[in-house]
């Protein structure tokens, strides 16, 4: 599993969304993305990682334990910031959390499934580039 947890004090500013999650505007919206993004902007640490473990079924152990003290302050919104949807339905999303330290990226991969999408491979990382390679 890959991820840095480090304070990042890049300042970058577009527009967030504030709504629920941090859904593309115009883009495909995949609903577990969005609830999990949801849960990072509510600070709620424990439900994502239970989240995770249950869609991907990765558990993270104490993987993200240094979130809470990095972004304890909470997130101004998030932004996904690229979006990569495949002829197949398989969707890449790439979110940007504006922490009041510095920023956060995720990078989510979903498949098509009977009833929507399945998650099955993300990251989370100060570095945007390091995000940027998972992109298929």
């Amino acid at each position: 599993m890959k991820a840095m947890i480090a304070a990042g004090l890049v300042c970058l500013a577009p527009t967030f969304a504030l709504a629920e999650g941090c859904a593309p505007d115009g883009g495909t919206v995949v609903a577990k993305v969005e609830a999990m993004n949801q849960m990072m902007l509510d600070l709620d640490f424990a439900g994502f990682v239970s989240a995770i473990k249950t869609e991907i079924g990765i558990d993270l152990g104490t993987s993200l334990d240094g979130l809470p003290d990095i972004y304890g302050d909470g997130f101004d919104g998030c932004a996904t910031i690229a979006q990569r949807t495949d002829l197949g339905g398989m969707v890449q999303n790439v979110v940007m959390f504006n922490g009041k330290v510095g920023p956060l990226f995720g990078y989510w991969l979903a498949v098509p499934q009977a009833d929507g999408h399945r998650v099955i491979s993300f990251t989370l990382n100060t570095d945007l580039e390091k995000v940027m390679e998972n992109l298929r």
